[in-house]
């Protein structure tokens, strides 16, 4: 595996795990709290140039990997009635504009989410724990597509292509979320099925066997309504489908939805 990589990684973003917005909540996320501590602390140890982040629920275009274009990131948590929960990180322009010159001839431009467009909750939840952990580095914010997972695997490998020709160190976070039909009463309903979905992602990560996570079919991520799944690919085609170090640190549901944390 390319050196430039220095970690991949699956982290959740429920905005509950924030404290300012999930308060005495909090205490029933306590496992991904502190797992997700560990992974930021441990980033900020060994010190990437660029973390990558890939984002399920920013602007969304269906056909083209989007990625925020302004020269400072920023988000606050708003939406969720803590607009003092601020973070501000430098973007990596260059970076940006070398992936869009490699992706174009197979997967077309990126599309350029203007500089007033805010962090979306996806990004800013693990960047609310990086900034915490005291990250000072470059951030790159990318919204994965409604392509195929081998657009998604091969958009993976423009990364690493990008960060050898670059000779960025990078940091690599999927962002999403596992099931969330986990139990009566969850967010998006019910499913007795949607927690295969969790296991064969759990056991996928923890094996080192990535075929068992590309293989899941269509209709058990239906069966889930996870959004976790395409940063995944994303995250195995940076790392060619093998495990640069693979680990899972938590995994917990206390609200019917699946919140993993994990070393790819």
């Amino acid at each position: 595996m390319q050196n430039n990589i220095l970690m991949s990684a699956i982290a959740p973003h429920p905005p509950i795990i924030i404290p300012e917005i999930g308060g005495s909540e909090l205490k029933k996320t306590e496992i991904t709290v502190n797992s997700l501590k560990n992974l930021c602390n441990e980033i900020v140890r060994i010190n990437p140039d660029t973390i990558i982040v890939l984002t399920p629920h920013s602007a969304f275009n269906p056909y083209f990997f989007s990625v925020y274009s302004g020269e400072i990131l920023k988000g606050n948590f708003s939406k969720f009635r803590a607009p003092e929960v601020f973070m501000e990180f430098d973007n990596d322009l260059e970076f940006i504009g070398q992936l869009n010159t490699l992706v174009k001839p197979e997967l077309g431009k990126l599309n350029l989410l203007p500089a007033e467009v805010p962090l979306d909750h996806g990004s800013g939840v693990p960047l609310y724990y990086l900034d915490r952990a005291g990250y000072k580095n470059r951030v790159v914010v990318i919204n994965y597509t409604a392509l195929g997972k081998k657009e998604h695997i091969l958009f993976g490998g423009k990364i690493a292509e990008t960060a050898r020709n670059l000779d960025r160190k990078i940091v690599f976070i999927a962002s999403g979320d596992l099931s969330h039909k986990l139990i009566p009463g969850a967010p998006a309903g019910f499913d007795e099925d949607a927690s295969k979905f969790d296991e064969l992602i759990l056991k996928g990560i923890d094996s080192g066997n990535y075929k068992i996570i590309t293989d899941i079919s269509p209709g058990l991520r239906e069966t889930a309504g996870e959004c976790g799944y395409n940063s995944l690919l994303v995250a195995f085609g940076l790392n060619n489908g093998e495990p640069l170090n693979n680990e899972v640190l938590s995994y917990e549901a206390p609200f019917g939805v699946g919140y993993i944390v994990a070393k790819l």
